[in-house]
């Protein structure tokens, strides 16, 4: 959908312009007719000429999860409160701390007092609006329940951002002290060994292994440093840019859980958020295939999304939910018997809510023990590297006091 600028006249024969997103110039003259204007002219807005580059240049960026939580609770209280939807988005728009969220919302009203939808009108955003939002948001419209499903999406939104912010609390100790570490190996093989090693061949000595393979790391590092830094970038930039790809995000989203200590944590979260999305869609009458399709969109997993879609395909040629769930191998029996229960007694909504709860649980308890589990793997690395330093520095120091002793 882009934004087109139009002028017109009205039935007055005064002259009206402005702005509207649409999907062709045709739907925007449709809209001006049911306004009683009479269409002049219509382009292609000139703001849409390199906006996605200057985007880029000024830092509009898409909001954050916070940004959005907050909005659906503004939204929520706002449509209870029975404010009309247009001024809603208005007084939203009015407190949104985020550019591209506030230019999104601006147009979304503009579209609401077009004619459109709230929910085709958030579609046209999809780099702000997922799937999800956009589902639950056209559930809410067609059943008169807006305000549960903006509350159902804040509550969604919150946890899952309360999840990622514990996650990444736990890891950043560690990644601190990796930080130091590394920081001191430079300054170690830059300027206190290469001092040593020529202190030592000063000697004509027999050197014990630990100091060659320190004299070596430290001599290859010191001429050829160059060649390791263009080796580090071009392997940071030819994973990343593989794992954007089709092939290389699913290898890598699959491969995530099999990572040590996070790897669990990282599956369990994913769990939950495939169970609190799918719950959100049940309760709101969605249809099984439609629920699955969100759910695939929500989940955030490319693995998981293609085992989901392989769920629609199996329940399209007639196999139950709970057979295409077990073919998969993706969930636990847990899983598993909750939505045969949910199948057989109607009430799948709750029994997701259940595992959703479940999972939300283990994870917060996972997050808290995170630290103390890598803690001693950090100790044990330290602890090898600092023992080879110390061997490889005072070793030959010892021989020389014994050989002076001698």
């Amino acid at each position: 959908m882009k934004i087109y600028s139009f002028i017109g006249r009205d039935r007055d024969g005064k002259k009206i312009s402005g702005e509207m997103p649409a999907d062709s110039p045709s739907v925007v003259a449709e809209q001006l007719l049911k306004r009683n204007i009479q269409p002049l002219e219509v382009k292609v807005a000139t703001s849409n000429l390199g906006q996605g580059l200057m985007d880029e240049l000024f830092g509009q960026n898409p909001p954050k999860t916070d940004d959005l939580v907050l909005m659906s609770r503004q939204l929520q209280t706002l449509v209870r409160a029975g404010i009309p939807m247009v001024r809603a988005i208005h007084g939203v728009q009015g407190g949104s701390r985020n550019p591209m969220l506030q230019k999104a919302l601006n147009q979304i009203a503009t579209a609401l007092e077009s004619g459109q939808d709230l929910s085709r009108a958030m579609a046209s955003h999809p780099k702000i609006f997922s799937t999800l939002f956009v589902n639950m948001v056209r559930v809410g419209e067609s059943t008169g329940r807006l305000d549960e499903a903006f509350g159902q999406l804040y509550h969604y939104m919150e946890v899952d951002s309360a999840t990622r912010k514990q996650i990444k609390s736990a890891l950043r100790y560690p990644a601190f002290v990796m930080s130091g570490m590394f920081a001191a190996l430079f300054v170690m093989t830059y300027f206190v060994l290469p001092n040593f090693f020529g202190f030592f061949k000063s000697f004509k000595m027999e050197l014990p292994w630990q100091t060659k393979l320190l004299m070596a790391t430290s001599q290859f590092t010191l001429n050829y440093w160059y060649l390791i830094l263009i080796a580090l970038v071009a392997g940071v930039l030819g994973f990343t840019s593989y794992i954007k790809k089709t092939d290389g995000k699913l290898w890598w989203d699959r491969t995530k859980f099999s990572l040590p200590v996070v790897g669990d944590i990282i599956k369990r979260g994913t769990l939950a958020r495939f169970s609190r999305s799918f719950a959100m869609s049940s309760k709101s009458g969605v249809p099984i295939l439609g629920i699955l399709e969100s759910v695939a969109h929500a989940v955030d997993n490319a693995y998981v999304a293609k085992k989901i879609w392989e769920m629609m395909i199996a329940i399209e040629r007639g196999e139950s939910l709970v057979q295409a769930s077990y073919a998969t191998q993706l969930f636990p029996p847990l899983v598993i018997q909750m939505l045969s229960v949910g199948e057989e007694t109607g009430s799948m909504d709750q029994m997701m809510d259940d595992i959703a709860s479940f999972y939300e649980r283990e994870v917060e308890y996972d997050v808290k023990a995170l630290s103390s589990a890598i803690e001693p793997i950090i100790t044990i690395v330290m602890g090898v590297m600092i023992a080879i330093l110390a061997m490889g520095v005072f070793l030959p120091l010892w021989d020389l006091v014994k050989g002076a002793k001698g």
